[in-house]
C-alpha cells in the first residue's frame, strides 16, 4: 500500500513489512517485521538480525497514518490477518494472508473481520475446488492406513512441515496410530507444544529406524532420499489439489485425498460474504474467484504477478 508505505508479506527484504505467518512464500528478512510471537518463534533464527514488532491478536499497532490490528487466520500457529484502518479516511482494509475457515485442533479459529476493502487469497479460487467434509476425508485416510499396515506396508504421509503436518499429527495420534515425524516437522511441533497446543499422544522424531506398524510423516521432496533403503512403502498425500484431475507440480502418491489448510472455492465466497466488503482484491491464486464475486455484486479484481489487463475487472485504489 504505497500511500501508507506499508508492505504485506513482501518476499523481498523491506524496512517495514507484515509477516502474516511463517511459511517461506510469505516471508523475508525485513528490518522491522510485524508478526505474532508464535510466528517469530516458528521462524527462529531467520529474523535474528531484525528488530521485530511482536503483536498479540487484537492488539493495535499505532502509526501516525493508520492503525494495524492482527486477527486469527486459522491457517497455522500464529497466522494472522491484518486490519489496517486509515486515520485520515477511516477506511478499513483487511489483508487475509493465508486462511483456513474449517476448525483446526491446533490453530486459533479464523475470525471474520468487517472491512471496506478486502484483500483475500484465492489459492483454490476455481469452482472445481470444493472439498468434502474433513471428517469424511480423515476417515478414508484412517481406513487406508490401517489397510496398508495390515498388508505389511510402510505408510508415509506427505504434508507441509508447518501447519498441515501438525493438524494431521493431532488427528492420527487421537485415532491411536503410532507416528514418527521428520526433523523439520518435529521442530515445528515443539514450537506448537511450547505455545500451549496439546497433542493426544507422544510426538516421536524419526532418526533412521522405522519399527513395524509405525507411520512416518515427511514433507514433500524430502522423503525419497531419506527413506530409499526401506522397501514396501506406500505414500498418502493430503492436499486440496487432489480435488482436481490436473494436479500441479507433478505430484504423485499411492493415494491422494483432498485435505487442505486453505478454504475451498465456496468457503472463500462465504468468507467474502461474511466480512461484507465494498471492494475485493483476490491474490495468490486463480482469477475465477473474482469473477464469481462480480456476479454476486462485489466490485472485485484479481491481482497477479503478470501485467494486469485493464478489462480483467474493476480497478480500485487502495487506502
Amino acid at each position: 500500500m504505497p500511500d501508507l508505505d506499508l508492505w504485506m508479506d513482501s518476499t523481498r527484504k523491506r524496512e517495514f513489512s507484515l509477516i502474516s505467518h511463517a511459511h517461506s512464500d510469505h516471508t523475508a528478512r525485513h528490518n522491522r517485521p510485524v508478526l505474532t510471537r508464535e510466528t517469530a518463534n516458528l521462524l527462529g533464527d531467520y529474523l535474528k538480525k531484525s528488530d521485530p514488532i511482536l503483536l498479540t491478536y487484537h492488539e493495535p499497532y499505532e502509526t501516525t497514518s493508520y492503525t494495524m490490528t492482527l486477527y486469527p487466520a486459522g491457517h497455522c500457529l500464529g497466522s494472522a490477518q491484518a486490519l489496517v484502518v486509515s486515520k485520515e479516511t477511516g477506511e478499513r482494509l483487511l489483508y487475509t494472508g493465508d486462511i483456513k475457515s474449517r476448525r483446526s485442533p491446533v490453530n486459533e479459529p479464523l475470525e471474520a473481520v468487517h472491512c471496506d476493502t478486502l484483500v483475500i487469497e484465492s489459492t483454490y479460487g476455481r469452482p472445481e475446488y470444493v472439498f468434502p467434509p474433513e471428517e469424511q476425508v480423515l476417515e478414508t485416510a484412517y481406513n487406508t492406513l490401517r489397510m496398508w499396515l495390515s498388508q505389511g506396508y510402510r505408510p508415509v504421509i506427505k504434508g507441509w512441515r508447518l501447519g498441515k503436518s501438525q493438524e494431521l499429527l493431532h488427528h492420527l495420534l487421537g485415532e491411536g496410530f503410532d507416528v514418527m515425524v521428520e526433523k523439520s516437522i518435529y521442530l515445528g511441533t515443539q514450537i506448537y507444544l511450547e505455545s500451549g497446543v496439546k497433542f493426544p499422544g507422544q510426538v516421536n522424531l524419526f532418526e533412521g529406524i522405522w519399527p513395524e506398524g509405525w507411520i512416518l510423516m515427511f514433507p514433500p521432496g524430502k522423503r525419497r532420499e531419506a527413506l530409499k533403503e526401506f522397501r514396501g512403502k506406500r505414500t498418502l498425500e493430503m492436499t486440496g489439489w487432489a480435488t482436481s484431475g490436473s494436479m500441479p507440480w507433478g505430484r504423485s502418491a499411492d493415494a491422494s485425498l483432498p485435505y487442505s489448510d486453505h478454504p475451498d472455492f465456496n468457503e472463500l465466497v462465504e468468507y467474502v460474504q461474511a466480512v461484507s466488503p465494498n471492494h475485493v482484491y483476490t491474490v495468490n491464486g486463480f482469477p475465477e474467484l473474482s469473477g464469481r464475486l462480480r456476479e454476486l455484486g462485489y466490485p472485485a479484481v484479481h491481482l497477479n504477478t503478470k501485467s494486469q489487463r485493464q478489462d480483467s475487472g474493476f480497478q480500485m485504489k487502495l487506502v
